[in-house]
């Protein structure tokens, strides 16, 4: 717990907003209210805002405002989590990222798993077709939706973000791969020593514009 430096810059070829302007990315209410809590926060000496860690990798929780440099210009943006509503918004300066309506984050956490050197948030996500596994960074000079996968079948029960040293020796590529990799947790076949539904753990790797599965190996 702490409070880094937040970042009051805003993306590269973007202009501050004009006062009373309309925050991009983000509904004029929820902006209002999250910058409310962000200043409220740092006024009770950031008791509710939890600094992260660069190169860790953090499930974030609904609800707590997490500062972390995502832009690499060497001040913290804020990431929020709203549990109620699913969805996620990122702050920088006077420019907001607010996710889509059509989402409900299920899951979050923060990690490289693109290997680009800057963290991104990674999500699993609802949607009306299915469940999704999102990237949501900042790319191509903005905050974005870096990736967001088609329906994932069978839909994923839990997501992980983790270094591939974690599993390197048991996936086989030790030496080969380095950086953050993904971790799903799927239905299995049959059912587990308990009598419930089995589940298996599929690592995941960025393949330069996307994810594949190196463990188990997808024809497993």
């Amino acid at each position: 717990m702490g409070c880094g430096p937040l970042s009051t810059t805003t993306a590269p070829g973007r202009t501050p907003a004009e006062p009373g302007a309309r925050p991009r990315g983000a509904r004029r209410p929820l902006f209002a209210l999250l910058m409310l809590a962000v200043a409220l926060a740092t006024a009770a000496g950031c008791a509710d805002v939890e600094d992260v860690t660069p190169g860790s990798h953090d499930e974030l929780a609904p609800g707590t405002i997490y500062s972390v440099d995502l832009d690499g210009d060497g001040a913290d943006e804020t990431i929020v989590i709203d549990g109620a509503r699913g969805s996620l918004t990122i702050t920088d300066g006077d420019t907001a990222y607010h996710s889509r309506n059509k989402w409900h984050i299920v899951q979050t956490w923060l990690g490289d798993t693109d290997h680009d050197g800057l963290p991104e948030v990674v999500a699993l996500l609802d949607a009306e077709d299915g469940r999704h596994l999102g990237l949501f960074a900042f790319f191509g000079g903005e905050y974005r939706e870096r990736l967001v996968t088609s329906a994932l079948v069978p839909p994923p029960l839990a997501l992980k973000v983790v270094d591939s040293k974690e599993v390197a020796q048991e996936a086989g590529f030790a030496g080969e791969y380095a950086g953050d990799v993904i971790v799903l947790t799927e239905e299995g076949a049959g059912d587990d020593a308990a009598g419930g539904p089995a589940t298996r753990d599929v690592v995941y790797r960025w393949n330069g514009f996307g994810f594949t599965a190196v463990l188990p190996a997808p024809s497993e």
